[in-house]
């Protein structure tokens, strides 16, 4: 019975395999699903955004069929090497070309993402796919960044090459901090590498009782003021955060309740951060620094940096671990004494010649003077102190800023309600320029490339009670103001200034 059974399946089975491979010969009607294809002239390579800025897209698509059956999605996700393995994507729009302002809340300076555009085919379900590389580059690449006081509070505007200005940069990207009385702002010369944060240019902006390093792509607070050291002291009144000397002689500087700190980066391994105040060699800790330095010229200079004491009134080589007093065989005490200057100290600048550093100084009698010393000294030139002389010049040994050609042999200030130009060499000055009412000038920098190579610019920023400006004055090879070219108004009390590129 059970063998009956089997063989009875099995010729079932063997039936029902002939019947599914005879030839079918029914009438069916089949769709053509209409694809899609698209194509964007535009799309090579990365493309380049900026926060704040519209990002638009038009790719055509190709497709049989009605359009009014389509919808449309545009979403982006990280595509760099900080992203997760598994992340959400942000849907940025829903129509059909992208006219969309890059947020800051979606896209972050500096990194990569891919952005996909969605096409799906309504009643077929079906979707298709195109995508773009996009990179959130710096819009803060090239210009001049001012540090603003506004109603006592620090901020940052920024005029870039081509005379785009952008306001409230720290503000805006800060908002959780703060900083009171804005004292001043610093970008390094060189790239550095501390082991603590990314290898690159430091940034710093300083209040009267905190500071911070920011990021230079994004303007961000990076580091807290403590962070900075390895013992942070207890009484947080900061003057100067900066890195002075040459690329190979790279010495971070960190004036506080007027005593120095330094950070010393090389190749040894390990975190770099700054230690404790230095002594001075006679006065211990009882020195008070300007918030001011002059570097050397090149590796091997005999003086790395040098700073100024305003208590003692007196100028000090300053190294790693402490600082120090001039010999006397390296200087002509009869021209002046670096260890005993008796001075007020105006402006620590260069000059017109590579080895000559200028001084602009002030006597209790509000006579202004001109020293001159050198960073190296030579078989040739043993001592380092060059000259002295009384600077004849209107209203210089009041002035709020100073700033010293690196072209020709000239100061230039402002006083009066006037720039002045005033020439070292046959001790004569000329007025070159009146302000507006009220106006005083705040600070002053000669950029010598300001126009490219054969055209130096004068930056010069007042404040007149209300409102900030900031002047572009156009210079000659010879040192003389050749003519304005560009006013900017509506900043803040300008405090000071950095060129970023």
């Amino acid at each position: 019975m059970k063998r009956n059974i089997t063989s009875i399946i099995y010729l079932v089975v063997i039936g029902i395999f002939f019947v599914s491979c005879a030839k079918d010969t029914g009438n069916y009607d089949y769709n053509t699903i209409n694809k899609i294809t698209f194509k964007d002239p535009s799309n090579v390579g990365k493309i380049f955004v900026r926060q704040g800025e519209a990002l638009k897209l038009a790719p055509e698509i190709s497709l049989n069929g009605n359009d009014d059956d389509l919808s449309f999605q545009w979403f982006v996700y990280l595509n760099s090497f900080s992203a997760e393995y598994v992340q959400d994507s942000t849907l940025i729009s829903t129509t059909r070309n992208l006219d969309y302002t890059v947020s800051p809340d979606v896209f972050d300076l500096g990194e990569d993402y891919k952005l996909t555009y969605k096409v799906t085919n309504n009643k077929t379900g079906l979707s298709y796919f195109y995508f773009y590389q996009l990179t959130v580059s710096d819009v803060f690449t090239t210009g001049w960044l001012f540090l603003e006081d506004k109603s006592g509070n620090a901020d940052l505007a920024m005029i870039l090459k081509d005379g785009t200005v952008y306001r409230d940069i720290y503000s805006f990207r800060n908002s959780d901090h703060p900083i009171k009385n804005p004292k001043a702002f610093k970008i390094s010369a060189w790239s550095i590498s501390d082991a603590v944060g990314p290898d690159g240019k430091k940034y710093y902006l300083v209040g009267e009782n905190d500071a911070i390093e920011l990021d230079g792509t994004t303007m961000k607070k990076r580091f807290e003021y403590d962070y900075l050291f390895f013992s942070a002291p207890a009484t947080k009144k900061p003057t100067l955060i900066d890195w002075g000397g040459t690329s190979g002689t790279t010495l971070g500087l960190l004036i506080n309740n007027g005593n120095l700190h330094t950070n010393f980066v090389g190749g040894f391994p390990g975190a770099k951060k700054y230690g404790s105040q230095l002594p001075s060699p006679n006065n211990a800790y009882n020195y008070r620094l300007a918030p001011q330095f002059i570097s050397g010229n090149a590796y091997g200079d005999t003086y790395s940096i040098i700073m100024y004491d305003v208590i003692n009134k007196r100028f000090y080589d300053v190294v790693n671990d402490g600082l120090r007093r001039f010999d006397n065989a390296a200087q002509n005490t009869a021209i002046f004494d670096m260890n005993n200057v008796g001075l007020d100290l105006i402006k620590l600048d260069s000059s017109n010649r590579v080895e000559i550093r200028n001084a602009v100084m002030k006597d209790s009698q509000g006579k202004a003077c001109l020293l001159q010393f050198r960073m190296h000294r030579t078989g040739e030139q043993p001592t380092i102190t060059v000259g002295k002389q009384e600077i004849n010049s209107p209203g210089i040994a009041q002035a709020a800023d100073v700033t010293c050609s690196t072209l020709s042999p000239h100061l230039f200030y402002g006083a009066n309600g006037k720039l002045y130009r005033y020439e070292v060499t046959s001790n004569t000055y000329s007025e070159e320029y009146a302000f507006g009412a009220n106006e005083t000038v705040t600070k002053i920098k000669f950029q010598k490339h300001g126009y490219g190579a054969a055209q130096p610019r004068l930056i010069v920023t007042t404040w007149d009670g209300t409102q900030g400006k900031v002047y572009y004055f156009k210079i000659t090879q010879t040192g003389t103001v050749d003519s304005l070219d560009k006013v900017y108004d509506g900043f803040g009390k300008i405090i000071d200034l950095a060129f970023k590129y």
